[in-house]
């Protein structure tokens, strides 16, 4: 007979597993049901798909700073053979940050004059301090090749292009935007060691501030208030910086075109045939996600999640009582 019981008992059919830790089962506390894992397996959940215009017009960031990197090469190459007066650089480029700062002015309501002078005094301190130290500046690399200051340059200018916060924010690790503008800065030191006198030098400085560190927070913010201003921003850099390299190289010039049609539309529709082949599985295995985008609940609808894992609210009153608990644990301990 007891053989028999024994044989009963184990021939006896599991119960199906249920999610919960309370109720006394024959089951590990890690066990997990093969057959219901992959059930609550989601793909791409959190996953945006992107339109083909909206990623080229997101993209006119990058040919906009492209040019703006460009252009302050083409000026340097202009000083440097001296057939651009630094005069003439320092007048059209505090036109343009007049012109700039007047267009924040205004579209930010800005009026009272002590707000205007606080926010440009950084500014001119930046400014007397680079005119006072041009002097520094201009003998600063004396002993370094030239070479050596340019391929110094191209590596600065290619980290500033590479970290530069294009509007994707800084939640991306390679996004940083105090490298990308001290990368700005130190090329434009190298650069401007290497003009014929402390005048060169310090309009060069002042155009690498105004085009690489300045320009970007302005584009930022008239690209907030209109999405469409970026678009005429890239145009017209992007045509002044063909027309100044048109004059020094013609190959350059055709390669900054092609260069410039792969970012704005090649590169754009790669990442929109791309888009079909991702492939994020979300699960229980996930670290939950605090959902802020939803409604507050009201204090009926707060809970905990019903025991059988299906993830409606459960009432607090629904829940077994310890004493309901205990007498289940006996009497299924003792069955």
């Amino acid at each position: 007979m007891a053989g028999r019981r024994r044989q009963s008992t184990s021939t006896r059919p599991r119960p199906p597993w249920s999610k919960v830790l309370y109720e006394r089962q024959p089951f590990p506390d890690n066990y997990v049901d093969s057959d219901k894992f992959l059930d609550e397996m989601h793909r791409n959940v959190y996953t945006r798909t992107y339109n083909y215009w909206e990623i080229c017009l997101a993209s006119c960031s990058i040919s906009h700073q492209l040019s703006s990197v460009l252009l302050f090469v083409v000026s340097f190459c202009y000083m440097s053979e001296e057939a651009l007066d630094p005069s003439t650089l320092m007048a059209v480029t505090l036109s343009i940050a007049v012109l700039g700062y007047t267009t924040h002015a205004m579209r930010s309501g800005r009026s009272d004059v002590s707000s205007c002078v606080a926010e440009l005094k950084p500014t001119a301190l930046i400014l007397a301090y680079s005119y006072g130290m041009s002097p520094i500046m201009k003998t600063l690399t004396q002993s370094v090749s030239t070479d050596t200051i340019y391929s110094m340059t191209f590596l600065m200018l290619s980290t500033h292009l590479f970290v530069h916060d294009y509007g994707a924010g800084t939640d991306i690790p390679v996004v940083s935007p105090p490298i990308s503008m001290n990368a700005a800065v130190f090329a434009a030191v190298c650069l401007a060691s290497r003009l014929p006198s402390p005048w060169h030098t310090f309009a060069t400085l002042t155009l690498a501030m105004a085009l690489l560190v300045f320009l970007p927070v302005l584009r930022r913010l008239l690209s907030d208030h209109y999405p469409n201003s970026s678009i005429t921003l890239a145009t017209l850099f992007f045509l002044l910086a063909t027309v100044s390299l048109h004059t020094l190289s013609a190959v350059a010039t055709t390669c900054f075109v092609l260069l410039q049609l792969v970012v704005v539309f090649v590169c754009p529709h790669i990442y929109c045939h791309m888009q079909c082949y991702k492939n994020n599985i979300h699960g229980p295995w996930d670290e939950a996600l605090p959902d802020t985008t939803a409604a507050p609940q009201t204090p009926d609808e707060r809970g905990r999640m019903s025991p059988e894992g299906g993830g409606t609210p459960l009432c607090p009153d629904h829940l077994p009582t310890l004493e309901q608990v205990v007498e289940h644990t006996v009497v299924t301990s003792s069955g």
